[in-house]
């Protein structure tokens, strides 16, 4: 994944929290909020009660190349990905899977949000 298309400061990733909408499902919770960029940006969270910081690392890694294959069907939107401890469990193509699932949650929502909005 290319790094312009990573959130990188606190306070950018405190608006994506702070806007409260977010999917999940046991294994990834991804928040996210509208973006004032032409791309979308995207941070990664593994906390310390996953491992240590090769684990931590490995999985971050693996959650990049997931979103660098499918960067294309993403909205233009600041995401926050979370990994939760059962997501050491899966594959990689189940990881993919699981991401992509929640990405098309998010796509839905927001179309459903935009329908809504115009039509009032």
């Amino acid at each position: 994944m290319n790094k312009s298309y990573r959130l990188k400061k606190n306070y950018e990733i405190e608006k994506v929290i702070q806007s409260k909408k977010s999917v999940g499902n046991i294994y990834y919770a991804i928040y996210y909020s509208e973006s004032n960029t032409d791309k979308p940006k995207i941070a990664f969270s593994v906390s310390k009660k996953i491992g240590n910081a090769v684990v931590r690392n490995k999985e971050k890694r693996i959650l990049r190349e997931i979103i660098r294959n499918n960067i294309s069907n993403l909205d233009i939107l600041n995401y926050l990905i979370i990994a939760k401890n059962k997501s050491l469990q899966l594959s990689f193509e189940e990881k993919q899977k699981e991401i992509c699932n929640l990405f098309n949650r998010i796509n839905k929502k927001e179309k459903k949000q935009w329908t809504e909005k115009n039509q009032s």
